[in-house]
């Protein structure tokens, strides 16, 4: 059998139709690449990275197969010597051709007040002559569908293909739809929990896609989310990543990544993003799709609707799925399209997508075992789960945050931080609120630094240094001290660097409010994300203030600073 492989679009498509084949010891799997896509590069590392048998497709049109598969319709598959069947590399068949040139007219009619007939004459990718007849002939012997929406649409633009068609489901459904019991795996993959607020952007590729048309969304979520209730995931295109080189990209998200996005490797790992997410922010792209039929709260970002056919899935969530508002606050837009969602809003999305939920993998094998001229193996065909252990999101841990602290009564304050490497929108927090900087003493912006009023150390040793460098700052944290400029060492013991931070937060409010050290509670409950901190903030007796920039003694077995 030979798979062609025109883009790593199409790899992550192919690894949800080849377990038909499973544990199949009669089918020898051969892949190649007709380089006939816009953007082919990363096919050959990631098939080396699969270890699969790889033939040029020069020798692969010679050689004779007894079946082939294919998720795009570009290039010449005509010449590929065997029984080719032809499936969608996305959500069923749902976006026009480039637009075909209008035919003169020596009356044209007047111009109506609904264009959209000029869109139902358009022809659709992969369902139109120009893409399945060849000299006269359907090249494809199998035109494989997901909904019978899609083969009236065959039937109206070519007719002489239904023989060849086969509605078969969609196996990315199915899989998708057995992998929901390992939800709370995939957001624990990501970092989050069940107080975390999981979001997902989704761009396809191009100038009308969510990063083509809103570049700065990515950055605006993650400056005005709270970062220890929100985690923020990226899913980008393929052909984005290998169009300009995930070099590129990484730079291109540099500051994003800094602040803790989660960004989706191209080959893998985006099927369980989207099922570990609360809210999908997505476009046209068949990701976004997929999101509205697992019951995700989706809001669209970008949604050209001249791209996309009626009466398809893709064109009722752009019927029925909000639009984001960028310019207006998330949190509020958040909770209207969860409550949406939740009462349904997608129901009319899943059902155009596939007329055979759950039995993908059995239509698919039926076909493809009849053009093979093999009996079916014995066995029920494979619906793998995606695997937790294939979801790696590239990801770096934040170092810069704007920190607020509100203290709810004498004995509770509740910390809240937003990543600081990214730049609010001015209307929105954390830029509406009192807040103060807190940075990582190795930082790479220099910049930052300056005004920090907290600064992370990695021991106790440099707070002396860091406070005589830093006029502004105000406290040192390491992962068990908070040392003040003045009072020296206020608390020590603590587990972690979040704990230090919080209670250093949390200090420098109550002192900025005008509370004295001495009214200080000794014992406090710190709320930080969905952590519940208990803490020592003060000794019952501090020494005494040291001359500025020195830390005084203190009862740590830890060296003083």
């Amino acid at each position: 059998m030979l798979a062609v492989a025109h883009t790593v679009t199409a790899l992550n498509r192919l690894a949800d139709i080849i377990p038909v084949f499973d544990s199949d010891q009669r089918v020898q799997i051969v892949y190649t690449c007709p380089q006939a896509s816009a953007v082919t590069n990363g096919v050959e590392e990631h098939l080396a990275t699969m270890g699969a048998l790889v033939m040029p497709w020069e020798q692969a049109i010679m050689t004779e197969f007894d079946l082939a598969l294919s998720v795009h319709n570009s290039g010449n598959l005509h010449d590929i010597n065997a029984p080719l069947a032809v499936l969608s590399h996305g959500i069923g068949y749902t976006k026009h051709s480039p637009r075909n040139p209008k035919p003169e007219t020596r009356n044209p009619k007047p111009e109506t007040r609904n264009p959209k007939p000029e869109t139902r004459n358009r022809s659709v990718y992969g369902l139109s002559r120009e893409w399945l007849v060849r000299d006269g002939a359907v090249v494809p012997s199998a035109v494989v569908l997901s909904h019978d929406e899609q083969y009236a649409r065959l039937a109206d633009a070519v007719p002489e293909a239904l023989g060849s068609a086969v509605v078969a489901g969609d196996p990315c459904f199915d899989r998708m739809a057995v992998s929901e019991p390992l939800r709370r795996d995939y957001r624990s993959a990501l970092g989050g929990n069940d107080d975390t607020t999981v979001v997902v952007v989704s761009s396809t590729w191009g100038p009308d896609s969510l990063l083509g048309r809103n570049p700065n969304l990515i950055a605006h979520l993650l400056a005005e989310l709270p970062g220890d209730r929100h985690v923020v995931a990226a899913v980008l295109h393929p052909n984005t990543w290998f169009a300009h080189g995930p070099a590129q990209i990484r730079v291109w998200l540099g500051d994003c990544l800094r602040a803790g996005l989660r960004l989706i490797p191209p080959a893998e790992g985006w099927q369980q993003a989207v099922l570990a997410a609360d809210v999908v922010i997505g476009d046209f792209g068949a990701v976004t799709g997929y999101a509205a039929c697992a019951g995700r709260a989706t809001l669209l970002a970008s949604f050209p609707e001249n791209q996309i056919a009626e009466g398809s899935a893709m064109g009722e969530l752009g019927r029925t799925a909000s639009r984001l508002d960028p310019a207006a606050a998330f949190l509020p837009q958040f909770g209207t399209a969860l409550a949406d969602a939740a009462a349904g809003q997608f129901t009319k999305v899943r059902e155009l997508t596939t007329s055979l939920p759950g039995s993908s993998a059995a239509a698919l094998r039926k076909a493809f075992y009849g053009l093979l001229e093999l009996p079916e193996p014995l066995r029920a065909p494979l619906v793998p789960p995606y695997p937790t252990d294939a979801l790696l999101p590239e990801r770096m841990p934040v170092t810069a945050w704007w920190v607020t602290a509100r203290w709810h009564s004498e004995h509770e304050a509740e910390v809240t931080r937003w990543p600081a490497d990214v730049d609010a929108r001015d209307e929105q927090p954390p830029n509406t609120i009192d807040r103060h900087l807190v940075v990582e003493q190795t930082h790479p912006r220099r910049d930052l630094h300056g005004n920090a009023t907290v600064v992370v150390a990695g021991h106790l040793r440099e707070a002396a240094e860091i406070f005589a460098a830093r006029p502004a700052c105000r406290l040192v944290v390491t992962g068990e001290e908070v040392v003040h400029r003045d009072k020296g060492v206020v608390t020590h013991g603590l587990s972690d660097v979040d704990t230090s931070v919080a209670c250093a937060s949390a200090l420098y409010a109550w002192i900025s409010a005008g509370r004295t050290w001495e009214a200080l509670p000794g014992n406090a409950v710190l709320r930080i994300g969905g952590r519940r901190i208990e803490v020592v903030l003060s000794r019952p007796h501090l020494p005494p203030q040291p001359a500025s920039g020195v830390c005084p003694p203190h009862p740590s077995p830890r060296p003083p600073a």
